[in-house]
């Protein structure tokens, strides 16, 4: 398999979690029709709630990069920062 996988945690603000996680049911429907985009798996930290993490398949880091800048652009990063207790954490990772 070619292609790229990014993986991105978010810690949310406790109050803001239940907010975060209904915008992740439009990321779950919505990312996977993005250009570039092979599929995504959603996951809740089994200890904490406020605990997020995105498994993105992508054709590329360029397809991947070209999406942040559009939801960056787009005003979609913003309602997506104001429910997170701190920066998310990502990187890009390669199947073995």
């Amino acid at each position: 398999m070619t292609g790229t996988v990014f993986i991105i945690t978010f810690t949310t603000r406790p109050e803001a979690a239940s907010d975060f996680r209904a915008m992740l049911d439009n990321v779950k429907r919505d990312l996977p029709a993005v250009a570039g985009c092979r599929g995504v798996s959603i996951l809740r930290a089994n200890d904490d709630p406020a605990v997020f993490t995105l498994v993105e398949q992508w054709d590329s880091e360029q397809a991947h990069k070209a999406h942040i800048d559009q939801l960056t652009g787009s005003g979609g990063w913003d309602a997506i920062a104001a429910c997170l207790l701190e920066p998310p954490s990502g990187h890009y990772a390669s199947q073995l």
